[in-house]
């Protein structure tokens, strides 16, 4: 899943949490696992048409993607969100740690088997990511839900507090529609960097809108 991911980012920010703090949470393990790829640690081949939906097989992912390790990387953002931002509370943190954990879940219900449920056990992923027109509106259905509850939950400050939003749908719709009608990379390396790219601009556009907009008053 891509910005699928972003659903639930939108629907936890708004009110003590930042929708840019929440998007980095909701892509943590996607993250993590791009340098790793980078750094040979995971592996993954470029095979076009490996689903409908995109060319990656994911095939060794267990540090990142495995059910034992999504749940240490969440149960350690939360904690290093509660150190770092201590006024969010420990509710927050908590929030924070659900979202990273949010991205294994979603990744089940798209992935071909390619998650480890435990160490030496068996891979598993529903394969939404074999139908494409499913597959891209299930993404497309998340990511406009979560940024609807966002903006339900926050008020513009200046101008640029309508036009960020509609920047940032539009840019979903056309990553999306990249990832899933796009040429397959040249190899890992170019994938897992695209992928860092990708976050990195999905993340300075939901800072963006953040600086823009405030939470409602009640």
């Amino acid at each position: 899943m891509f910005v699928g991911h972003y659903g639930p980012a939108g629907a936890a920010a708004g009110r003590t949490l930042k929708l840019w703090h929440c998007f980095i949470a909701v892509q943590f393990l996607d993250i993590l696992w791009a340098p790793f790829v980078l750094a040979g640690i995971e592996h993954l081949r470029i095979v076009p048409h490996f689903t409908a939906s995109n060319h990656l097989d994911l095939y060794h992912m267990p540090v990142t993607h495995s059910l034992p390790m999504a749940a240490f990387w969440s149960l350690f953002a939360a904690l290093a969100y509660r150190l770092l931002r201590p006024k969010a509370g420990a509710g927050g943190a908590a929030v924070i740690g659900l979202l990273v954990f949010s991205h294994w879940v979603l990744d089940f219900l798209a992935h071909k088997p390619d998650l480890l449920l435990y160490f030496g056990g068996p891979k598993v992923g529903l394969g939404l990511w074999d139908n494409r027109p499913l597959s891209f509106g299930v993404e497309m259905a998340l990511f406009y839900g979560g940024l609807a509850v966002y903006l339900l939950r926050t008020d513009t400050k200046i101008v640029l507090g309508r036009i960020a939003p509609l920047l940032l749908a539009l840019l979903a719709l056309g990553a999306q529609i990249i990832a899933n009608w796009g040429p397959p990379p040249e190899g890992p390396e170019e994938a897992a960097m695209t992928a860092i790219i990708a976050y990195a601009v999905f993340t300075a556009l939901a800072l963006f809108v953040d600086l823009t907009r405030a939470p409602k008053r009640t």
